[in-house]
């Protein structure tokens, strides 16, 4: 066979293999035929994830469950942006039918402008989008019913296309669960919210988005900080803030934990929203509000559980610094995925932490227990008073020595737990003189009891009863703040999750209240993951040009110091400046340094933005050319071995 014939064959067969392509390409993804689709993203971000079909296989065949798909179809008023989404969701509600074994139907309903399906839409609570200035509104949502109980997501928003299978999977689950878990909140803050009296002089503020999520899936139950008993119905215990908290309550919590229940407790060592609750007026009264501790501990109980933390020192992280008001703040930590345990089931998957002012926990061996690390610091990051933190919000950070070393944000401990107060319930502190405030909180736990009680019985528990229960401490309340869990689509829909503050905290909660399957769903990982090599090539930069600029600034104050000294004075009787030429000549001279300094401080940080800039080349080269460069080079490679194979033959 001559060349050209050769090359005529390879040219059709080329062409067979493409009409092949485009052919299954129309049957497969045009038509649906099948619903036959192939996840080869790293992740399987389009596959059902274990999880989702766990709670599938809970499903019982008495009491089906249907899902109702909206989504508007019409060309005209659907836009391009949302076709595509549209589509993906059909695809995978119909591997939620396929795996079900006929528990689960779809319903998929049109509800284009000016039909009976957009009534339907309405009366099935769906969002209406409006599209243009005609009124036209378009639909994308659907609700999920078994028998009388039913969930809606209003709206499925495609920015927030990760969590999608999360929020079909969660409402499958609510509506096939009749019967609540039970979930307490013990917190110094109004995290739940404050109820509106027709009397209030302004509207109190609404529960945190952590306990509205927590509200559509548990039945939330508030527990006084004072409390000395906790209901042994409640199945997991979140401490958020405990803010000044006494003897009696941490030994509620103790006793609530060696009974088997399961503690998640976030302390903070300068709290910026009990701070900010601290100076705002109580929305019954209109009067300056109750103040708030802005650092909360848990000493006596730390201490039982191996756990040292100094309740007013906070993490500064020149590799993690994020942005807060505005600034680049180390005391703002942006903690990546390479920080964040991936082999606990709380954290697996999580991407980020967002943590403002954040503490520092230590960590002691104790017979019986098991202390897994969940977040950490970079080694860029050291401790600092709140006081250094303060400054930190209206000015840059100048003089920053890291330790070396990482810094615990955040644990989960197992095992069997010893109490924490060995000789049973703490005393009532006595009044001081004067009828006076109680005595300090943090005081020792072993303090004796009155007379009057040593007679007493002491029938507390001394011990776990076994190895099953969990406590979660992490070194942050403002985390679970909305400002640090949430923000604002681009759509301006709602507000979407933002991070894995929020996710963490229902995955330990869905896990200890007995579940888990949706853990596996919530984790999916996001197409989008941030940079931090970056961050860190930056800090190295900034590390190494940090002394000289530390210096001169010294250099500046010193000579702005020596300035204002200098500067001439007015004589008031007079109405003359009271100066002398040696004067004049130092002023002239010192304004003559302070200039040169401004210079040098310029040129340091040309050359920092130029080794930065060159970075940046570096990566981008490495972005455009590497990954072409191999892939030819293994072609070569492959070229050759087939050339030498052909001259062997």
């Amino acid at each position: 066979m001559s060349a050209s014939n050769k090359s005529a064959s390879a040219g059709i067969v080329a062409l067979l293999v493409v009409a092949i392509i485009i052919a299954l390409n129309f049957l497969i993804g045009g038509v649906g035929y099948g619903n036959l689709r192939l996840d080869l993203t790293e992740d399987g971000l389009y596959t059902l994830s274990q999880g989702t079909k766990n709670i599938i296989s809970h499903i019982n065949a008495d009491e089906p469950v249907t899902i109702k798909f909206y989504a508007t179809n019409e060309d005209r008023v659907m836009p391009n942006i949302l076709k595509p989404h549209a589509r993906s969701i059909e695809d995978l509600l119909l591997e939620y039918e396929k795996q079900s074994g006929g528990n689960l139907t779809l319903e998929v309903i049109h509800p284009n402008p000016d039909t009976d399906e957009e009534e339907k839409a309405k009366d099935d609570d769906m969002r209406p989008l409006q599209v243009n200035q005609q009124g036209d509104h378009i639909y994308l949502g659907l609700s999920v019913q078994c028998l009388d109980r039913k969930e809606v997501l209003p709206f499925l928003n495609p920015e927030d296309a990760t969590a999608f299978e999360y929020d079909v999977s969660r409402a499958i689950a609510k509506v096939i669960k009749p019967k609540k878990t039970i979930i307490g909140v013990m917190s110094a803050m109004p995290v739940g919210g404050v109820p509106s009296m027709p009397f209030q002089q302004q509207r109190g503020p609404e529960a945190w988005a952590i306990i509205q999520q927590l509200r559509a899936d548990y039945e939330v139950r508030d527990v006084s900080l004072t409390i000395d008993k906790i209901d042994t119905d409640i199945t997991v215990l979140l401490v958020i803030h405990p803010a000044s908290i006494s003897q009696k309550s941490q030994f509620a919590i103790d006793q609530y934990l060696l009974s088997g229940g399961h503690v998640i407790a976030f302390v903070d060592p300068h709290s910026l929203l009990a701070q900010a609750m601290s100076s705002q007026p109580n929305p019954m009264t209109g009067q300056p509000g109750n103040m708030i501790n802005t650092s909360s501990d848990l000493p006596d109980l730390f201490k039982a559980w191996g756990l040292s933390y100094q309740n007013e020192m906070i993490v500064a992280d020149m590799n993690y610094r994020g942005v807060f008001q505005g600034r680049p703040n180390p005391t703002a930590l942006q903690i990546p995925a390479k920080s964040i345990n991936q082999d606990e089931r709380v954290t697996s998957g999580l991407q980020s932490f967002t943590l403002i002012n954040a503490g520092a926990l230590s960590v002691e061996s104790k017979d019986g227990l098991k202390v897994s690390t969940l977040i950490s610091s970079s080694e860029a990051s050291d401790l600092i008073d709140k006081e250094a933190a303060e400054k930190l919000r209206r000015e840059p950070m100048v003089n920053f020595r890291p330790s070396g070393k990482k810094q615990i944000l955040g644990v989960h401990i197992t095992g069997k737990f010893k109490t924490a107060f060995p000789n049973g319930k703490p005393a009532d502190p006595a009044p001081k003189e004067g009828g006076g405030a109680q005595q300090d909180a943090t005081a020792p736990a072993a303090a004796a009891a009155p007379a009057a009680d040593k007679g007493k019985k002491d029938d507390s528990l001394k011990e776990s009863k076994n190895s099953d229960s969990n406590v979660l401490v992490f070194t942050d309340a403002d985390m679970l703040y909305d400002a640090f869990c949430l923000r604002q689509g681009d759509l301006g829909v709602g507000l979407i999750t933002n991070g894995g503050n929020l996710p963490m905290v229902l995955n330990a909660v869905e896990l200890f209240a007995g579940g888990g399957d949706l853990i596996q769903v919530r984790n999916r990982k996001a197409p989008v993951r941030p940079f931090t090599l970056f961050k860190e090539m930056r800090e190295t930069v900034e590390e190494k040009y940090r002394p000289q600029l530390v210096k001169l600034e010294k250099e500046r104050q010193e000579l702005a110091d020596k300035l204002s000294k200098a500067r001439p004075q007015i004589d008031l009787k007079k109405g003359t400046l009271i100066v002398d030429q040696g004067t004049m000549n130092n002023i002239k001279e010192m304004e003559a340094n302070s200039k040169k300094i401004d210079k040098q401080v310029r040129e340091i940080r040309k050359e920092m933005n130029k080794e930065d800039e060159f970075t940046k080349t570096l990566i981008k080269i490495g972005n455009v050319f590497m990954v072409p460069l191999i892939v030819g080079v293994v072609g070569l490679l492959l070229a050759m071995q087939r050339r030498v194979r052909t001259a062997a033959a």
